[in-house]
């Protein structure tokens, strides 16, 4: 009688038991971080199990609507450009097309010609409308792999939710995604993305206005799309002239080099004004020298070499230090703050970065206080940086951000509004921690200080990473530092890299790999006798055996664990581990079993805490007893949880526990006492408003009427149960009342009407339960043979 309603529950309660990170903290100092990964607990070969778990993603969202994002960095957007100078009829005919929600425009053109400086006056024409909030996110659609959708996806729930479980699954992510959204009215900025597959995923709700900037116009159904043209004569001269009033003599050649581009123009136009005692034709004969050597103009190559000649004749004109840090500023893959820039490129009094500032060569966002580079910029100056600095760079830039997730790891240790601090951290440098841990992974097998560098990067960010990366994106890190403390010899960072691996591989339900993963790591941590690492590879060894549905297996794990449990003197994990090991013993129909270990658990019950584990056993040993011909006791378990249930919100087994008590009153003989029990049942249900509870329950009054020869009463019932599963799109449940209904009909003799509705239930069981497809195809055939 155990539905998929059940399995899922067990499931979770495995994940809470089983979810243990194995990070800096936890084998050394006796902590433990708990994995923040919401898995994907759906049976590949389950559908419904999906769905329930989709159905809860609304659920998952607790923190209030109007949280305050006022002391939040992230994706916070710059400040209006300063001298912002044109681009009036741009903005006036975007205006002239916003007639209504949704509202979304995409400006695309070549890099440096305003874009991004375009968004900002053009997000303030909203901002009264939607008020809420203004996210800019860079979607770095220069670099061969740029960030996913998901990815983002990720650190925006993560803005908003700074705590919240991420699924695994890529659909309940987007429907989580969307539903973080849509508690704001708000403007998305997608900078610099590469094209409609990192847009289209990243659309938001309707609430929202979004603005998306590319190379390439980005074609999507009610779009406002602008191609941004360089600027009029007339608007890139008196843009110059407002960077450099005294450049007026040569503004006529310097302008027709700079071809309109508005970050050739900045770029020329700060150097003058820094360079001002510089005659305006002198200056203006350097510029046409760099141009000319640059190479000849072409149709094609026109435009960004005006933009070259600006930063060639800027990085020519600096000052030898900070020429020197400016060319390795190329390592940050997004924005970095001033501390970092001075470590790592060896800057310490950060003077250089104030210079570069006022060059043009680098923006500092004045609402955040992160620097960045044009993309421009960056492809400029990386290929003058000899090999042997970028080596030095690359190495100091890895150590930088490995001591930052160091620093974020310690707060998020310490709990409470020190860890959002540390969440938030992490979330603000994750383009800077990932490439630090990409440099130490490609390095470690040559480098023993990056091999330590790649060991650090998953210890002190295991607790972080398994709630903010994808599972494919966690494994690459734990193979690599798994090499790592190998080639290092570090045998106690080699456990705990074995343990998060194999848990990465339980979330994706890659069961040979996890099973392989996690047995190795049972056996490491026995040679090396850490029974904290060996509990953690049976927790995981037995969740991935409850997700196959391989209840012997698991069986088997919880026995082991157990015999581990029993020897440390943990009673409260003896007793979550005598509940799994209950309904395991239930699923295979070891019954007896299942009574002597649900007893036993039952006298642990007392120091138990979570009511939902407490309803499961209950649930399993009633099961138990009532299938041991223990009846009387059976009932004595359901009625309890059924009062426990009934105070606990949102408990899961309620209708479960319903209809057993109905059918622990149908095997009695007691059909008065089963159809009361169930429309006690049915009353109950309803007013959790849990749609699906509730027609299974309509299902077993039905068949309980058509036993007692009330068809007509159960033909309503079977109608209404229906209704509602089409209402409430649930085809499990849709399939299940046909089945039944099918079955009655044929027990009572109407043979071609339930072939009939058989067969329509066959069509939807060959899609979600194949082994119940054949028991119903098998009926069919005997009904036709008869």
């Amino acid at each position: 009688m155990t539905t998929i309603i059940i399995i899922f529950i067990s499931v979770i309660v495995l994940v809470a038991l089983g979810s243990k990170v194995f990070s800096k903290g936890s084998a050394r100092k006796g902590k433990s971080g708990k994995s923040g990964v919401a898995p994907d607990l759906g049976d590949p070969s389950s559908k419904k199990k999906k769905k329930e778990e989709g159905a809860t993603i609304e659920k998952t969202l607790k923190m209030p609507a109007n949280i305050n994002l006022s002391g939040v960095t992230l994706f916070r957007p710059p400040p209006e450009p300063v001298l912002f100078t044109g681009r009036k009829e741009v903005l006036k005919k975007i205006a002239g097309q916003t007639s209504g929600a949704p509202i979304l425009i995409g400006i695309s053109g070549f890099s440096g010609i305003g874009k991004s400086c375009l968004t900002i006056p053009l997000s303030k024409m909203f901002t009264p409308q939607y008020p809420d909030a203004c996210l800019f996110v860079d979607m770095q659609g220069e670099l061969s792999n740029p960030p996913s959708a998901e990815d983002i996806m990720r650190r925006i729930i993560l803005k908003f939710h700074p705590t919240q479980p991420i699924p695994a699954n890529d659909k309940h992510l987007a429907k989580l995604y969307r539903v973080a959204l849509k508690a704001h009215k708000g403007i998305l900025i997608l900078d610099n993305a590469s094209g409609v597959k990192q847009i289209k995923p990243l659309i938001p709700p309707s609430s929202w206005v979004l603005i998306a900037t590319s190379a390439k116009p980005v074609l999507l159904p009610k779009i406002i799309s602008v191609d941004l043209e360089p600027m009029e004569a007339l608007e890139a001269h008196t843009l110059l002239t407002r960077w450099a009033p005294g450049i007026s003599p040569a503004i006529k050649e310097i302008s027709q080099i700079c071809k309109g581009i508005p970050l050739a123009l900045e770029l020329i136009g700060k150097l003058f004004a820094i360079n001002s005692t510089m005659a305006p034709d002198y200056f203006a004969k350097k510029f046409t020298e760099v141009r000319k050597d640059i190479g000849e103009e072409d149709e094609k190559g026109n435009l960004i070499d005006g933009v070259r000649a600006a930063i060639t004749l800027s990085y020519k004109m600096l000052p030898e230090k900070t020429a020197v840090v400016f060319k390795k500023l190329y390592i940050f893959p997004g924005s970095f703050t001033a501390e970092a820039a001075s470590f790592i490129c060896e800057d310490p009094k950060k003077l250089s970065l104030t210079g570069l500032e006022k060059f043009g060569l680098i923006q500092l966002n004045t609402n955040t206080l992160r620097y960045s580079l044009h993309s421009q910029v960056n492809k400029y100056i990386k290929p003058i940086l000899k090999a042997g600095d970028q080596a030095m760079v690359a190495k100091r830039h890895a150590t930088e951000f490995m001591n930052v997730l160091e620093t974020a790891y310690n707060l998020v240790e310490k709990g409470g509004k020190d860890a959002i601090k540390g969440f938030r951290l992490f979330d603000l440098e994750l383009e800077n921690i990932k490439a630090g841990m990409e440099w130490s992974r490609k390095h470690c097998d040559q480098d023993k200080d990056a091999a330590r560098v790649c060991s650090a990067y998953t210890e002190n960010g295991a607790t972080m990473i398994n709630k903010r990366l994808s599972p494919s994106e966690c494994i690459q890190w734990y193979e690599a530092a798994l090499l790592a403390a190998n080639q290092l010899e570090d045998k106690e960072a080699e456990g705990k890299h074995l343990l998060n691996l194999g848990q990465q591989y339980v979330l994706l339900n890659q069961s040979p790999k996890a099973i392989e993963t996690l047995q190795s790591a049972l056996s490491f941590c026995k040679r090396e006798g850490n029974v904290e690492g060996q509990a953690t590879a049976l927790q995981q060894l037995g969740l991935i055996c409850m997700m196959n549905n391989d209840y012997q297996k698991h069986i088997n794990f919880v026995e082991e664990h157990l015999e581990l449990v029993s020897n440390s003197g943990s009673k409260v994990e003896e007793f979550k581990l005598l509940v799994q090991l209950t309904k395991s013993c239930v699923e295979i129909k070891e019954y007896n079993k299942a009574v002597h270990t649900g007893e036993q658990a039952m006298e642990l019950a007392p120091i138990n805490q979570d009511k939902i584990l407490l309803i499961t056993l209950l649930h399993n040993l009633g099961i138990g007893l009532m299938e041991t011909g223990e009846a009387e006791k059976a009932l004595e378990k359901f009625e309890v949880g059924v009062g426990l249930s009934q105070k606990t919100p949102n408990s899961p087994l309620l209708g479960e526990l319903f209809q057993l008590i109905g059918e622990t009153a149908l095997k009695a003989g007691d059909i008065p006492g089963a159809l009361k029990n169930l429309k006690r049942g049915l009353e109950a249900v309803q007013k959790t408003k849990n749609l699906q509870a509730t027609g299974l329950l309509m299902v077993q009054l039905a068949v309980v009427h058509m036993k007692s020869k009330g068809e007509e009463q159960a033909t309503n019932y079977f109608e209404e149960a229906l209704i509602l599963s089409q209402k409430s799109k649930d085809i499990s449940l849709k399939g299940r009342v046909l089945w039944k209904w099918s079955l009655a009909l044929g027990e009572n003799g109407h043979v071609e009407e339930a072939i009939s509705r058989a067969q329509k239930s066959l069509k939807i069981y060959e899609d979600v339960d194949l082994s119940q497809a054949n028991e119903i195809r098998g009926q069919i055939e005997k009904w036709a043979g008869s």
